[in-house]
């Protein structure tokens, strides 16, 4: 497994009295070996072979809540992918999971207008890896949640496509565990 951390680049104290989780301690391991630990992330890879239907790549259409397995769409996230003049991901959707985990719905936001290069750098592990061969990575991913506790996921990128060849989407699947 590849393991990221980000830098202590761009560091910035926080107020005085507040707590600012350290992004320095966001880190993702890469699985190309898509060993699933948790059913649910085996479902969500499942489902994208499934709507694959004999291509290398789903399309983005095919993604359908309604033939999604029970309880898979809460843990989905959509990244849309721009690749010129620049890459940019930006967050399409973000399921209930993540935003009540999170305690934040950052849907429809461009990363480079959130994320310091850093933690960018961190979260784009897995959609790299996705766009880099076209098939689906698992994720080990660690980020602080406050002073006193961590939480892990374990994630699925995947890529998706809107005309059969280019690369324009990853799905991820994202099941955490350990908050509090």
């Amino acid at each position: 497994m590849l393991h990221l951390r980000t830098s202590d680049a761009n560091r910035q104290p926080p107020a005085e009295g507040s707590y600012v989780p350290d992004p320095g301690l966001i880190s993702f391991e890469l699985d190309p070996a898509l060993d699933f630990q948790a059913p649910l992330l085996r479902a969500g890879h499942d489902y994208w072979n499934r709507i694959r239907d004999g291509r290398d790549v789903p399309l983005r259409r095919s993604v359908d809540p309604l033939t999604m397995p029970p309880g898979l769409l809460s843990h989905v996230l959509l990244i849309d992918v721009v690749q010129a003049p620049k890459l940019r991901f930006r967050w399409r959707l973000i399921g209930t999971h993540v935003t009540e985990a999170l305690g934040r719905d950052m849907t429809g936001a461009w990363w480079d207008d959130i994320y310091r290069p850093d933690v960018i750098a961190a979260l784009s592990t897995g959609p790299l890896e996705a766009l880099r061969t076209g098939r689906p990575v698992r994720t080990l991913g660690r980020a602080p949640l406050d002073s006193h506790s961590f939480m892990s996921s374990e994630n699925m990128d995947a890529p998706l496509s809107s005309d059969g060849s280019a690369i324009d989407m990853i799905m991820v699947v994202t099941l955490f565990e350990g908050m509090g």
